[in-house]
């Protein structure tokens, strides 16, 4: 955190906010936003669409702080506050046309099976977008000054290893998912997202 509360890492959520809809076109509908946090990313979606935004984490005062962040944008879309472990989320099968998670899957005690549910509530056609990294339309010369500032708080926080790459895809092949790949954010480097299509 920065001494006026706002994340590190805050120039980067609007940039990855606006990929995701550029890529995969969602832009009404149900978007849930899993380890939310302060809400960053379902806010910078909440900007720029129509979505109904969901945001969930297993944390109380993140929860707490997102819906203050959101009452302080002003934002038009419905807006739903979760409390929620991603291994048993609180949503029937094929319930959202978009997930996204950035930054929380290194502190899941179940990856595989957070990944299995996200699958589970997306509804056929559906999207998500699941990892860490600072998004493909960040510029090289910010990429450079926050490379590793995640890694280093999500240590600082108790976070399990960063996966990207082959770890990355040996965690994606465990769930038995079908319609997923990885995704990275610079060409020659390894992937540190997963994308789900839900067929």
């Amino acid at each position: 955190m920065l001494s006026n509360g706002r994340h590190s890492l805050s120039p980067v959520y609007p940039l990855i906010a606006q990929q995701i809809v550029d890529d995969y076109q969602v832009t009404c509908g149900t978007c849930i936003d899993i380890g939310t946090g302060p809400g960053h990313i379902g806010i910078e979606l909440a900007k720029i669409t129509d979505l109904t935004i969901y945001f969930v984490d297993l944390k109380p005062e993140a929860l707490s702080k997102a819906k203050h962040r959101v009452a302080e944008c002003g934002l038009n879309n419905a807006a739903h506050f979760v409390e929620a472990d991603v291994c048993q989320l609180p949503f029937c099968e094929h319930f959202a046309d978009l997930v996204v998670s950035r930054g929380s899957l290194w502190f899941w005690h179940d990856q595989v099976k957070g990944l299995q549910e996200i699958h589970r509530i997306l509804k056929p056609g559906a999207i998500a977008f699941v990892g860490g990294g600072l998004g493909r339309y960040t510029p090289a010369s910010m990429r450079k000054r926050l490379k590793g500032l995640g890694r280093k708080m999500m240590e600082k926080h108790g976070g399990a290893k960063f996966l990207k790459g082959a770890e990355l895809g040996q965690l994606l092949g465990e769930t038995g998912l079908n319609g997923c790949r990885l995704v990275t954010d610079v060409n020659d480097q390894p992937a540190t997202w997963i994308e789900m299509h839900k067929s």
